[in-house]
């Protein structure tokens, strides 16, 4: 008899599949499809400083196992996998993909920002001892109207790191997103740092290297950063200059865009006004065909936001060189020019010599009237006092005449909000008097007095004298809505209201009186024109004639008066009164019909001692009033 084998011992233990290998740095990066953004870079900063545990799944996906402190910036989870390819997101649907406008690559912005926005990698260890007083520096820099004498030569400690952001452009309907890296600078002089030193800062960086113990360079003096403002501003002027090229393309590919909605906007526009007849209706639709062009024109700009990610720092010992700057007894300024050079660095490196304020090298070095340096390139002569200043003590054109001008000579025009100097500055009359630039300043058309843009106004082209510039006190609108001045307009007799030539109107019964175009009313017997008081509703039609064309005993207008009964009315104007009365047709009916110059009086016997009225414009079938009439009640309908 056999024995059976039980289940348990049938079953064979599944083996442990081996784990994979940890793959070489490169080769991950060689499989990445996205290394070069930068992205894993970024995060392999991030769980470094941030204490995150990494383990390498594959070449392009990763597993993080989060302290407590960092899931809050990732939704609260433990843990999770990372993603750096469409593939790996396909084997790993529970994964995030790390790729840019992902909610993953948010929740990591979010956290850097938190948590590691600023990282110190402490000192750069000097290869070279520190040296006595130089010999071989000399500045061969040419000082506007100025001297230089040297002073003191010491050791010191600058500051110097790169800067990380987040590159955000948009143009019309198109965001593109990018991580972009800046160079290394010295963040206090404001120069990028030579290649042998950068190469030392990158293996401080990355570990391979341990930062030298700072009692090294406890005797130098330690420079600070430049403020925190100039710091952003000098090191997004380097990633603007790196971003240069996708912005150019994103440019192009939004120009052809705009092209493309500009011409469907006039195609579109164009349309809409072949349908139009009346000039408002025709002004309306092209101020909105403009503002529509202008709205398109303006999404169509491309727009770069950037986010700072993360400032990444080290210290390096330099010798640095001073220089007193002084300038012509006459403006009595002073100021300070440095050199320095790295000791950092592998050999004798050369010494450095770069504007304090824009970090390029300059070719003539200028005192500032604040009492610093800069360069000719980032500095200004003021049309106005004739003094140096840098760009942040002035402005490098006026409004008027485009020339520089310094901050004690600025000032901002308040009507057209824009700088200009004193030399071109005016005062406006209205009111109690105000400053303004002479590109605003004009004289009234009118009076002659000076006024500014924003208290004058333009007259219409339909006045009298043409468009002109007028002043407050000169500028009137009549019940048109149109400018003009005051003594082309008048006042009505009766409802004292201002209206200009082409808005008035008069009454025929009373020749000298004057009034507004709504004012009066044109009688259809007569076609003449009657103010409200010569006016009066028939009794029968129930329309408003002139008093003159209206009979007192009967209040029945000189058209219905003359009534006449007819019996070869057209089948058109048979067609609209019985449609308009409700009736059918019955050869018993008695018709009778009169004309004057603007309309046709038809009345129709209904039966019943009723009647009915219905008056059409002249070559009109539709009905401009109808009106009933029967013994016991007056019924109108128009």
């Amino acid at each position: 008899m056999k024995r059976r084998k039980s289940r348990r011992t049938s079953q064979r233990k599944p083996q442990r599949q081996p784990r994979p290998s940890t793959p070489a740095p490169d080769a991950a990066r060689d499989a990445d499809p996205l290394a070069d953004s930068g992205l894993r870079p970024l995060l392999e900063s991030y769980c470094r400083l941030a204490g995150v545990k990494q383990a390498a799944l594959a070449s392009d996906l990763t597993a993080l196992s989060l302290p407590q402190a960092e899931r809050p910036f990732f939704r609260d989870r433990a843990s999770l996998r990372v993603a750096f390819s469409l593939d790996a997101l396909e084997r790993d649907p529970d994964a995030d993909i790390a790729v840019l406008g992902s909610p993953f690559l948010s929740q990591l912005i979010g956290a850097i920002r938190a948590r590691a926005a600023h990282l110190s990698l402490g000192l750069i260890a000097p290869t070279l001892p520190a040296p006595s007083d130089p010999t071989d520096v000399e500045l061969t820099i040419p000082v506007r109207d100025g001297t230089a004498q040297l002073g003191a030569t010491r050791s010191a400690v600058h500051p110097v790191g790169r800067l990380s952001a987040r590159v955000v452009l948009r143009a019309g309907a198109g965001v593109e997103e990018a991580v972009v890296e800046s160079d290394v600078y010295d963040l206090s002089a404001g120069v990028r740092l030579s290649d042998d030193l950068v190469a030392a800062f990158r293996d401080l960086e990355a570990g391979r290297v341990a930062p030298a113990d700072p009692s090294v360079a406890a005797a130098a003096a330690r420079i600070p950063a430049r403020q925190p403002t100039e710091l952003l501003e000098l090191l997004l002027a380097h990633l603007r200059d790196k971003s240069a090229e996708r912005v150019a393309a994103r440019r192009a590919l939004a120009e052809q865009e705009l092209a493309a909605e500009l011409g469907r906007l006039d195609r579109y526009f164009e349309s809409i006004l072949k349908e139009q007849t009346d000039p408002e209706a025709v002004g309306t639709v092209t101020a909105l065909a403009e503002r529509r062009r202008t709205e398109e024109i303006r999404r169509s700009q491309v727009k770069a936001v950037v986010h700072p990610l993360q400032l990444i720092e080290a210290d390096v010992l330099i010798q640095r060189a001073e220089w007193r700057l002084e300038s012509a007894p006459s403006r009595r300024h002073h100021a300070t020019f440095s050199a320095q050079r790295p000791l950092g660095s592998a050999g004798a490196a050369p010494w450095s010599m770069a504007c304090p304020q824009c970090g390029r090298p300059p070719a003539l070095l200028v005192i500032c009237r604040h009492d610093h340096c800069a360069c000719e390139a980032c500095s200004h002569r003021c049309s106005v006092c004739a003094e140096d200043f840098c760009a942040d003590h002035g402005i490098a054109q006026c409004r008027v005449d485009a020339q520089a001008a310094c901050d004690e000579h600025v000032r901002v025009c308040p009507s057209c909000r824009l700088e200009h100097c004193t030399a071109h500055q005016g005062l406006c009359t209205e009111g109690d008097g105000h400053p303004a630039c002479s590109a605003c300043l004009a004289p009234c058309g009118n009076c002659g007095r000076v006024v500014c843009n924003r208290h004058a106004e333009q007259s219409h082209a339909a006045a009298p004298k043409g468009s002109r510039r007028l002043c407050a006190a000169c500028l009137k609108y009549c019940e048109g809505g149109q400018a003009h001045c005051a003594p082309h307009l008048r006042r009505t007799d009766k409802s004292q209201r201002l209206v200009c030539a082409r808005h008035r109107a008069g009454c025929a019964h009373e020749p000298g009186a004057l009034f507004a175009v709504d004012e009066v009313g044109t009688c259809p017997i007569c076609a003449r024109g009657a103010c409200q008081s010569h006016r009066a509703a028939c009794e029968h039609c129930g329309r408003r004639v002139c008093t003159a064309d209206l009979s007192v005993e009967s209040r029945r207008c000189a058209t219905c008066a003359q009534l006449a009964a007819v019996s070869d009315l057209p089948h058109a104007v048979v067609a609209a009164v019985l449609a308009a009365t409700g009736s059918g047709p019955k050869p018993s009916r008695r018709w009778r019909m009169a004309r004057d110059r603007s309309h046709l009086v038809v009345e129709l016997d209904l039966g019943w001692r009723q009647t009915a009225v219905v008056t059409l414009r002249q070559g009109d079938n539709v009905p401009d009033g109808v009106v009933k009439h029967s013994p016991l009640r007056l019924k109108r309908r128009k």
